[in-house]
């Protein structure tokens, strides 16, 4: 049974990869790999040692004097962000042109929409951009702005069978419609939207049940899926919601006390669901370690640290796991065996929730061992899900490694 739903996944699979836009998608990410590599570990050394409450100066008490080396490292890797969606958008535009008006029998100058795409991405993070975070980058915006504006530079080219001038009056006039309406588009997108954050949403009653918790889980990696950038909510400002805070105040009063709000999102979701990142990829990336194909394990071994401390940034454009049924599948499956588990042992009273803050950059995986009040059942409890999650990535990893070998990803 499990094989042959497998086997039409692979089959799904593979016809999503023929098609054109995502076929030179994958392309363009696979391309600038390299890039998001030197990013994320940019991304480490902060978030490890330069940002407040950083984990390894808070852990050894030491006060790293390096402020304004600080606050240069924030700026640097904020851009590189955005100028990674930048290439990622400007290369899709050069893949996707290149083929669809060869198939088309036109021959032009991919360049002036190329420097669009490019110049788009560059405008959604200046218009969207806050050092309040900077992990919310909603990456299907960008993709779909770059992709209308592909289609409609195709359309007027055949509308003009192909004799517009390149660079012409006409071309740039295209070029400025297009720059213009995304400016005004992102001038108007909310700031709680822009800055993913929505703490009354998450600090709802139904974010206290297992049921929410569930849900939650699985509409996580279908989200992140669709380019979605996850709630901070559920990652680094979880400690703000009011199930939280509620806890506290209870552990405050009595140090066993009982917690008015034992399953939320902190001590459920970001303890389980997301070691690792999203869909909990830690598992995927130990898995990785383990294939034949060498260029595989390369990928596992440069995304397994940030993995540790929960960056997928690596395996999504590496893979990818954006718009990827064979990935989408065991990260749902992984997110909510790994939720299950936990609102079951919290349920039972086997394991204390998670209720006290850490430093910043304490990864998921060792978070409900530093902030529970039964730290070594967490611990347990937690490698219980790591092996889990690995069980569930293992057959379909290697499926994608199969087909990888039979030519059917490229």
């Amino acid at each position: 049974m499990f094989s042959k739903t497998l086997n039409k996944l692979v089959d799904f699979d593979n016809r999503w990869l023929t098609h054109l836009p995502i076929k030179t998608l994958f392309a363009a990410f696979k391309k600038v790999v390299p890039f998001v590599i030197i990013n994320v570990y940019l991304h480490l050394v902060g978030k490890l040692f330069f940002e407040p409450s950083a984990l390894i100066p808070t852990i050894f008490h030491v006060r790293l004097k390096l402020m304004f080396f600080a606050q240069n490292l924030q700026s640097l890797t904020a851009a590189f962000d955005y100028l990674i969606l930048a290439f990622v958008a400007a290369l899709w535009t050069k893949y996707y042109l290149e083929a669809k008006l060869d198939d088309l029998g036109f021959v032009k100058d991919e360049m002036l929409p190329v420097l669009v795409s490019f110049a788009m991405a560059l405008i959604y993070g200046l218009t969207t951009f806050t050092y309040a975070n900077q992990s919310a980058i909603y990456l299907v915006f960008v993709l779909l702005v770059t992709y209308l504006s592909n289609l409609s530079f195709v359309y007027l080219t055949k509308w003009t069978k192909g004799k517009l001038t390149d660079f012409g009056f006409a071309y740039l006039f295209w070029a400025a419609i297009i720059l213009t309406l995304l400016i005004t588009l992102c001038s108007i997108i909310p700031s709680q939207v822009s800055q993913a954050s929505f703490n009354g949403f998450f600090s709802l009653d139904f974010f206290s049940h297992w049921y929410g918790m569930i849900i939650t889980a699985i509409l996580l990696p279908i989200a992140f899926f669709l380019g979605f950038a996850i709630p901070t909510d559920l990652t680094t400002a979880a400690t703000d919601l009011s199930q939280v805070n509620g806890n506290l105040n209870a552990v405050y009063q009595a140090i066993m006390a009982t917690l008015p709000y034992p399953q939320n999102p902190y001590s459920v979701l970001t303890t389980s669901a997301l070691i690792g990142g999203v869909g909990g990829t830690l598992a995927l990336a130990i898995c990785l370690l383990f294939l034949k194909q060498r260029k595989n394990r390369r990928l596992g071994l440069w995304s397994l640290v940030p993995a540790v401390f929960d960056s997928n940034k690596i395996l999504t454009y590496g893979l990818p796991l954006f718009s990827r049924p064979l990935t989408l599948v065991p990260m749902v499956l992984a997110s909510t065996y790994g939720t299950a588990l936990t609102s079951f042992f919290i349920k039972v009273g086997v394991l204390r929730p998670t209720v006290f803050s850490t430093p910043s950059g304490a990864p998921h995986l060792l978070l409900s061992f530093f902030a529970s009040q039964t730290p070594l059942d967490a611990l347990l409890i937690t490698g219980i899900i790591l092996l889990g999650s690995v069980a569930i990535y293992w057959p379909f990893v290697k499926r994608l490694e199969k087909e990888d070998a039979n030519g059917s990803i490229k």
